[in-house]
């Protein structure tokens, strides 16, 4: 790994939190290294990090350490974070450094990615929760700014409304900032990271993190946007499987590959079908619903397409009875971005469709099982949004180093 990656650009990276006058720092390639080492072999404890690393010889090697250097001190580490490295982005600026390394030695291709968000439980007990009633602005969700100006251009478009209402949620004493997350496989209080894995050699190109109550689909596209790597296709679960997600990646010009799930209200039930070309729903009898303007929901603060045909025109159908709804119209109430909905459908079950989907289940779930089991991201040791995005990157810069050296 040595002969491969030249750390000495962290010394740059490093170079504004450390002053020219006084006495001497500790390397912070050494702490780097180190912290790597951690992630590397699993190494939990700084404690024990500094003696796995005083008695290792090979450990000494990769920190530039001979046998007459002082290991640091445990202490370093979280007296540098606590003043140094607090607030700061260098962890990220590292991560980065080694994915352009990555890409310069063409073990990035850009070409295909997959992406997946996983809950990490956070180091708290379950005693340290306590229910709590907060007073939320909720407006509809901001998935992109160039979402949110195509959808001001249709007709019909009304600006959103900010209604405050009471929420009430789970939150730990000990860790304000991880979020309570409840579902089937799912339960906890912890926090969600979102990864971008490139399917060439399986190295990570995006990491965030966030409280475990958000939802991934909210997140994902500003997630790829905030990328340094550019994607032609990407692939997806279900949990993405919504309009403004399929839109998105349309405006970011990728070819996004998603699983779909099933929707109760989904007009083709019903025996409609959807002409693409015409942006219209078709009904039994041949007769079409044309789009008519945006609807804004003030209950559920969302946009929805309205299709539409006039009962007059209905009449002596057969399936009027069925059909027929209120405000005088035959209607259906459709995703904003029904059209990009719809073209996404089209995939599924395609040869590229197929293929994608086989790379998300090696290179996605892979990823994080790898993660988890090997690299000591199965639970999030420290508390805070920052440092648990800190050990987020930390773990899936290791694996880069690992998988880097691999195809190398």
């Amino acid at each position: 790994m040595k002969d491969c990656v030249n750390f000495d650009f962290i010394y740059e990276k490093a170079s504004p939190y450390y002053s020219h006058v006084g006495r001497k720092s500790i390397d912070p390639v050494i702490l780097i290294k180190m912290l790597l080492i951690g992630c590397l072999y699993g190494i939990k404890s700084e404690r024990r990090l500094e003696e796995e690393v005083s008695l290792n010889l090979a450990y000494r090697w990769f920190c530039g350490l001979d046998l007459m250097h002082r290991v640091p001190d445990h202490s370093t580490f979280s007296q540098n974070r606590k003043r140094r490295f607090k607030d700061a982005s260098i962890f990220r600026e590292i991560f980065n450094e080694i994915v352009l390394k990555c890409i310069q030695l063409g073990i990035v291709s850009g070409e295909t990615g997959v992406a997946d968000g996983s809950f990490l439980p956070s180091n708290v007990s379950w005693d340290s929760h306590y229910e709590t009633v907060e007073i939320i602005n909720r407006s509809t969700i901001k998935y992109m700014e160039e979402l949110d100006a195509e959808l001001s251009s249709m007709p019909g478009y009304k600006k959103p409304e900010n209604v405050q209402t009471e929420k009430e949620s789970l939150k730990s004493r000990t860790d304000p900032e991880c979020g309570y997350i409840h579902q089937a496989r799912k339960k906890g209080l912890g926090y969600l990271t979102e990864m971008t894995v490139d399917t060439s050699h399986g190295i990570i190109t995006g990491v965030d993190c966030y409280p475990a109550n958000q939802r991934e689909s909210d997140i994902i596209l500003n997630h790829l946007k905030g990328q340094i790597c550019e994607y032609q296709e990407i692939g997806l679960d279900g949990g993405y499987d919504i309009g403004a997600v399929h839109r998105g990646l349309e405006l970011l010009g990728i070819n996004g590959y998603t699983a779909i799930r099933e929707y109760q209200n989904n007009a083709m039930k019903k025996g409609f079908c959807y002409d693409a070309e015409k942006d219209c729903f078709v009904c039994m009898q041949g007769k079409n619903l044309e789009f008519q303007k945006l609807i804004y929901k003030r209950t559920t603060q969302n946009y929805y397409r309205l299709y539409s045909r006039s009962k007059k025109q209905c009449k002596n159908c057969p399936n009027f009875a069925t059909c027929a709804t209120d405000l005088g119209t035959v209607r259906i109430n459709a995703s904003a971005y029904y059209p990009s909905f719809y073209r996404n459908n089209q995939k599924v079950g395609t040869n590229d469709y197929l293929r994608v989907m086989r790379l998300r289940q090696i290179w996605a779930e892979g990823t994080f099982a790898v993660l988890k089991r090997e690299h000591k991201l199965n639970k999030i040791q420290k508390r805070g949004i920052q440092k648990a995005t800190e050990e987020c990157l930390l773990s899936a810069t290791a694996l880069n180093l690992k998988r880097l050296v691999k195809a190398v």
